[in-house]
């Protein structure tokens, strides 16, 4: 039997040799049943939940695999069925896939293996088991940081102006290591933190404006609270966005609030999300200890938040305000909105400017706009419709012109001929499988006429048959009469791109949902010539994305034939 084994440890708090054990458990149950696990079909995630799938490669690309065309392994072997998910839907629908795909799912720990008479109703009481423990261990977990909160100690996260200290056990208790126990952390204030906290607050109710005052902590080089983020290098410098989470922390003024709001994870992307709890459910307590700026100067933040409220408009939740001209239906996306990346700094470039008729906006270097020139010194805006005319003309220069197309077309049948080659040698691998086959059944078959049956001869027979009836109807399949590989036309490829240079005219927000799926970022980088300032734009497409929007998916690559403007 050709096996696959999937392993998964689910947060960097596990140690990551629990994948190596799980692997090794595999691999035991293997050797036990003489069976062989594939290295090229050794999947794994580390530190990842197991609620979603979306957002794990390693279980992503065993489901590609099992998906092939031709099945690549007989069994699947997990350690423990939690491994692969503890969302139940999900368990069972990988079930049912892999019951499709005749490929056989066991669970070593669980003593589960698809396909025998009980298996369904043992595989789905498990998935539920698994599903329960998520609920379990979420109000376990609650009620601990509830106890936590009310003993003073930190309930976790980092937070602008504190530093968490290690609070000893006041019984003096030791833990496995002989060390004193800890009871939990307790938060201090942090000196040079604290320091840029009142500065902040004293700014805003001076009069300065919440970029204003991100710049000149960018100017003045303070750290950014979270410059080491998943995003990485997309987070340079304070932005008005941290100065404003900072302005509304009830924490700063001395009063601590736990159980605001309730985080789950989205069961489609495994993203981890928040929503509001009633007020009923908060825990309030005042520590004056670790208050940062007096009650006048919290009081006076808020009073300016209200006054720019009747000016600009209601504040939203998160303190953001409407604005004089708030974005609704008549607010048109642009072609390229999402795209245009800055060529000096590789942030995004955005519209920067509000103004309600479309033919004034201009485009921007966001973070040179919201973070300061110490951030960024691209300076350079230019009319949003200045940046859609001249690329738009440089795509149908490029691509919807007669020689373009033509170059389009070659490669495309180039790439659909390699495809016919690779389905002949695909036939020749399904035959030589199907002859070896063969082979073995007729050497069962010897081995019952002499009596040589057991157990694990009528398995191997039972299995071997099952494997023939496959291939041959994949060999038959393959063998229909052909004439020859697809071959496309200029003509077909013109009216697939006629399509998008029709949405290019009409629609705006359809074209640029088209322009995010084929195209790659697009870098403009300014430059300065004969005494004049304007941007050079250079990108590329998506090879496999492009051709699936002009229905041609897989048909060619498009490696070499970026820089199309």
């Amino acid at each position: 039997m050709r096996c696959a084994v999937y392993a998964r440890f689910s947060s960097d708090v596990q140690h990551p040799a629990s994948i190596e054990d799980q692997r090794l458990a595999c691999q035991r149950y293997a050797d036990r049943h003489g069976w062989q696990i594939l290295p090229d079909h050794a999947y794994a995630d580390e530190a990842l939940s197991g609620m979603g799938v979306n957002h794990r490669p390693g279980y992503q690309r065993l489901l590609a695999a099992v998906g092939a065309t031709a099945r690549p392994f007989d069994v699947l072997l997990v350690d423990d069925l939690s491994r692969l998910s503890r969302d139940a839907a999900e368990m069972l629908r990988l079930a049912r896939l892999l019951e499709h795909v005749r490929i056989t799912l066991i669970s070593v720990a669980d003593g589960i293996e698809t396909g025998t008479k009980l298996s369904k109703l043992t595989l789905s009481v498990k998935a539920i088991f698994n599903e329960q423990y998520l609920d379990d261990l979420r109000e376990r977990t609650l009620r601990g940081l509830q106890g936590r909160f009310a003993r003073g100690l930190h309930t976790g996260g980092r937070i602008y102006g504190y530093r968490s200290v290690p609070v000893i056990d006041a019984a003096g208790r030791l833990d496995a290591s002989g060390q004193p126990l800890r009871a939990g952390m307790e938060l201090v204030i942090e000196p040079d933190e604290a320091r840029i906290v009142r500065q902040i607050f004293e700014s805003f109710a001076a009069g300065l404006s919440m970029r204003a005052i991100a710049h000149r902590l960018n100017e003045q080089a303070v750290a950014f609270p979270a410059a080491r983020t998943r995003r990485g290098t997309k987070r340079k410098g304070w932005a008005q966005s941290a100065v404003r989470v900072i302005l509304l922390n009830d924490k700063y003024r001395g009063r601590w609030i736990f159980g605001r709001r309730a985080f789950f994870k989205d069961p489609a992307s495994g993203r981890r999300r928040a929503r509001q709890r009633p007020r009923s459910e908060w825990q309030v307590a005042e520590q004056a200890d670790l208050r940062l700026i007096p009650e006048e100067l919290w009081q006076a933040v808020q009073a300016r938040f209200e006054q720019l409220a009747t000016v600009y408009g209601p504040r939203r939740t998160g303190g953001r305000l409407e604005g004089r001209h708030p974005a609704g239906p008549s607010v048109r996306t642009g072609l390229f909105s999402g795209l245009l990346r800055c060529g000096t700094c590789g942030g995004s470039l955005v519209v920067i400017n509000g103004h309600p008729r479309p033919e004034h906006r201009r485009y921007g270097c966001g973070f040179h706009r919201e973070k300061g020139s110490r951030v960024c010194l691209n300076s350079l805006s230019v009319r949003v419709g200045t940046v859609e005319t001249r690329l738009v003309a440089a795509l149908r220069e490029h691509v919807l012109q007669p020689g373009a197309i033509a170059h389009l077309a070659a490669g495309v049948n180039q790439h659909l001929a390699a495809i016919h080659t690779a389905q002949g040698e695909a036939r020749k691998t399904v035959a030589a499988e199907l002859a070896q086959i063969e082979i073995e059944l007729r050497n069962i078959e010897d081995a019952i006429v002499h009596g040589l049956v057991g157990t694990t001869t009528a398995a191997l027979l039972q299995d071997r048959e099952a494997r023939r009836d496959v291939l041959r109807a994949r060999l038959q399949a393959a063998e229909r009469p052909s004439a020859g590989p697809l071959r496309v036309g200029a003509a077909e490829i013109r009216a697939h791109l006629d399509e998008l240079d029709a949405l290019l005219k009409q629609d705006s927000p359809r074209a640029n949902a088209v322009f995010r799926q084929i195209l790659e970022p697009i870098t403009m980088t300014p430059v300065e010539q004969d005494g004049r300032r304007f941007y050079r734009a250079t990108g590329a497409a998506k090879g496999a994305e492009m051709l699936d929007r002009l229905g041609l998916a897989q048909a060619v690559d498009f490696g070499g034939c970026g820089g199309w403007i």
